[in-house]
This record gives C-alpha cells, structure tokens and sequence, in this order.
C-alpha cells in the first residue's frame, strides 16, 4: 500500500489510515486535520474517516471535496486487494445558504416557536451530510427556485435565490445534484457545499408541449405540492442508481422511501418511472445478497407490480379517485390568502375583462384539446383517461387543475352575473327626472328589462373594456341612452350635457361623450328601437 503525489499545502497535519472494506478489500484514505489558527469554520476541524468509509466501495470511483482540497481515491488493480493514491490539491470550496427552514421545520407554530425548531434541527445535522438539490422550474414564486432534501424526500428549505442561477449550471439533467451539510451560523441559517459537482455543464432535457397554450396568465399557475416535488426526486434517484450488491442497503431504503409515493400522482412521468424502477427491482432480484435481502427485494417488487397493474389500467377507478383527492388538496391551497382564488380576482380586478370572459378563455381552451375526452372536463372519468393517453406533462397536469378549481369555483358567480342586472338599473334610474310626460315610471323600468334581456345586450353589459371603477359598460349604456333621446322616451328639452350630469354629476367621464353619440351596430339599434315603440303603445 503506498500513496503517491501528496502535496502539502500551508501547515495542514495529513495522516494515513488503512481500512478494510467490504469484502476485505483494503484502501488507503487521508485524514486531514484544519489547525487551531486556520481561518476553516469549527465545522470543519473533524475527522472525517468515518464519513469516507461510508461512501467509499470497492467497485466505485468516488471524488471528495474536503475543506478546501480534493481527495482523488482511484482505482489501479483488478484483484480483490486494491490500491488507491491520492492527490491533494488546492480547490476553493463553494458554500450555499439554504433558506426557508423556519418554514418547512416550524410550519403551523407560532413564530418564535418555529425558529426554536428550527435551530434544533439544523445543529442536529452534523457536517457531512448528505442532501439532494432539485430544480423546481414550475415554482409560481421563483422559476429559479432550487429546493434541498434531507433523506431523498423531505423538504427542508431552499437554496437562497440570489444563488439559484450560479448553482443550476451544476445540476444534472434530471436538475438534481447532491451536496452535504458544511455547517451553520449557530442559530437557523444552514450552509451547504456540493462535493462532487460535474465536470461539464449540464443540458436540460426539452419536453414537447401536447395541450395548446394555456390563457392563463404566469401568476396563475399552481405550484406542485409538495408530495409531488418529493416525488420527483426519489423517483429521479433511483433512476440514476446503478445497483450492485455494495449499495443494496441504500438502494433498498430509496425504494421504502418512494413507494408511499408511487401512487400519489397520474403524470404519464411517474408511469413511467414506476416501469423503469420496477425493472430495476427485478435485476435487483437477480443479485447475490443474502437470502434476507433477496425476500426484501422480492417484496418490494411484487409491491410495486400491483401498483404498476392498477395505474397503468386506462379506465382505473383508482386513477379517477386519486385525480379526485388532488383536485381536494389543491382547493385547499387555492382558497388560501396567497392562493390561486385570490391572485384569479386580482388578475380580473386589474386586466379589464369580465369574469365570464375570462370563464370562456378557459373554456375555449378545453375545446381546442388534442383529444375528445379531454374536451369535456366537467365528465372527470374521460379527462383522467385523455391526460394519460396523449401523455400530458406534470406542468401541463398542473395547468389543467387550476382551470378546473376556477371553472369549478366561479362558474355559478358568472351565470349569476349574467343575470345581475341591479346596478345598471340604479344606474340609468338617476334619469327618470328627464321623462317626459308620455311615459311613466314602471313603464321605463319595463323598458330596460327588456333591452337588458336582448342577447346582443347581455353578452357585453357586464364587459367594462378600460373603463375604471365600474362594474358595467356604462358607455353601452349611454349610448342606450342616447337612442331613448331620439325616440321621444325624455323630454324635449333633455341635452346630452343634463343627461350626462344626470348620470356622473360633475365628473370627467366618458358618458359625457358617449351619451351624444349613437351606437354603431346597426342590429342592436334595430332591436331596441322595436321595443321602445312596443312599449309606447
């Protein structure tokens, strides 16, 4: 056993230590020891043999990253005993502030409560261990957004957002990449390092997009639960994973981890990555392990067989349910004081367009799918087989949801709308003072039931366009109003200017030029000149 090409930087103590592997193969690893007067973090002055010789396997090439250096085991033999050497050289260590913990540890606590959490669970995790960064390009916050977990599936925070685009370029092209605990600043801010990043950039992988282009704006579009996000990358891990019989345990683990959520979702993804890691577990099956593990294994399979049988069926009524607890779960975070609900109404409030408009944006949407079923979203039962048969897409998924919870929350209220015609009456009631002698009261309101009644009427009253504060297009209305003018329903001595006061008082409104002029669609005119001289006689 030797070690060649060790350079000494600065005055760091370097010793050597054999250890015995698995299978009696013998390595020779360094252990570096920061001096008392380095500028190193308190972190960092440990031994790190034991967090080595968990990693490190007989039949895999590892790269660490300790402190400031990099340590290089290689492998040089073919027989069962092997040598490794090392070099050590200078490599500046990039460290990461995760985020967002007091959130994810401390969340429904009171505040103070929550960062006391908070604390006690970032000085629990030791140096050196191990985290997975995932990508989280569907965040409604941050596109950028780079999540971290602890034991492949629990979320405990965020890589801070100043630092996400640095860090991407070092994700894989799944955006995953693994890094470890370096250390904290003593109360709830957490650094990480990423040990062995790549040596080469990664390149995203591109989905074609299969529904048509959603009209909802950006801001609209739900995140992914957090169920899914962990699902996305246990399944991802395991995928990755070469399984040899060194890394059973870990493997093993994954799986346990993964199956309460192998059927968490109806993403054609997970289908198929439930085919690819039921694979996996059957070559796994194929392994010379004990007979203990073999049971293991074989139990996990025929766990996720099942599973696999029932989620691939096209007309499964476990697929239509879970579709169904998603839609309940995701209405729980749409009626939230952030949630979709709100930002819809904000998005009506501020772009000018009525709720119905906005109702048959998404309507039209549906029809334009690529597939019937997909085309009639109120029959769920056809929507769930539409979404796995054209193979949609989570983000795609997730778009389809926020549609449905609105279509679903609002429909009522814009049918309501419809028909909701008080404010136009106070409105145009402001004027009954002009009538002249040949018309009453009830017979004026009658009048405006009927027009409000006429379909050409109805379909834009309630559509405000750029007017502000209004809840109406009081220009249509004034342009009504206008025709009344002409037609004898006010007295002869009625002027644009008094009915316009009449209606805004002294305020610079458009009424004031829209009460003078007359409406250009020539059909609508017709229809209500018709029932003014209806009502007339």
């Amino acid at each position: 056993m030797k070690i060649l090409n060790v350079t000494l930087l600065q005055s760091y103590n370097v010793t050597f230590e054999k250890i015995v592997g698995q299978n009696g193969t013998q390595f020779k690893i360094i252990c570096i020891f920061a001096p008392k007067k380095s500028k190193i973090s308190p972190y960092y002055r440990c031994d790190i043999t034991d967090r080595i010789h968990r990693c490190l396997t007989p039949l895999c090439l590892v790269t660490f990253r300790i402190f400031n250096y990099r340590l290089f085991p290689v492998h040089v033999g073919l027989s069962g005993i092997f040598s490794t050497f090392a070099t050590l050289n200078k490599k500046e260590m990039t460290e990461y502030e995760v985020t967002g913990i007091t959130h994810r540890i401390g969340r429904g606590l009171p505040r103070e409560e929550a960062k006391t959490a908070a604390h006690e669970f970032i000085t629990a995790l030791k140096p050196g261990t191990p985290l997975i960064l995932m990508a989280e390009p569907s965040n409604t916050h941050d596109e950028n957004a780079i999540a971290v977990y602890l034991d492949y599936t629990k979320h405990i925070g965020y890589i801070k957002s100043s630092r996400c685009l640095e860090l991407k370029a070092l994700l894989d092209e799944n955006g995953q990449c693994d890094a470890v605990v370096s250390g904290n600043d003593g109360w709830i801010t957490m650094f990480i390092t990423i040990p062995d990043a790549p040596e080469s950039l990664a390149t995203s992988i591109k989905r074609e997009r299969v529904l048509p282009p959603n009209p909802l704006e950006k801001e609209l579009r739900m995140d992914f639960t957090d169920e899914e996000k962990a699902l996305q990358v246990i399944a991802l891990r395991i995928i990755k994973t070469k399984v040899t019989e060194e890394n059973i345990v870990a493997f093993l683990t994954m799986v346990e981890h993964y199956l309460p959520f192998a059927t968490y979702s109806i993403c054609y993804d997970d289908c198929v990555w439930r085919a690819q890691i039921l694979g996996i577990l059957r070559s796994a099956c194929q392994l010379d392990v004990t007979p203990e593990t073999k049971r293991h294994l074989e139990a996990l399979r025929d766990q996720l067989h099942e599973i696999e049988g029932d989620m691939t069926d096209r007309h499964c009524r476990r697929k239509l349910r879970l579709m169904e607890q998603q839609l309940q779960q995701l209405q729980g975070l749409a009626e939230a004081e952030d949630g979709l609900f709100v930002d819809f109404e904000c998005h009506i409030a501020n772009s000018g367009h009525g709720l119905k408009e906005e109702l048959n944006k998404l309507d039209g949407w549906f029809k334009l799918m690529p597939h019937l079923n997909l085309r009639d979203y109120k029959i769920h039962e056809k929507l769930v087989e539409g979404l796995g048969y054209q193979r949609v897409s989570r983000k795609e998924l997730y778009e389809v949801y926020a549609s449905l919870l609105i279509l679903s929350r609002y429909a009522r209220e814009a049918d309501a709308i419809d028909t909701d015609f008080s404010d136009i009456k106070e409105y145009v009631g402001r004027v009954k003072g002009l009538l002249s002698a040949d018309w009453k009261e009830k017979t004026y309101d009658e009048l405006w039931d009927a027009i409000l009644a006429l379909p050409a009427v109805k379909a834009i009253a309630k559509k405000t366009g750029k007017q502000q504060n209004t809840t109406f297009n009081r220009n249509l209305i004034a342009h009504i109003l206008h025709l009344m003018m002409n037609k004898g329903v006010f007295g002869t001595k009625t002027t644009n200017q008094a009915m316009a006061e009449a209606l805004e008082g002294n305020k610079d409104h458009s009424v004031r030029d829209a009460v003078s002029k007359s409406m250009e669609d020539r059909v609508m005119k017709s229809a209500i000149d018709n029932l003014i001289e209806e009502k007339r006689k």
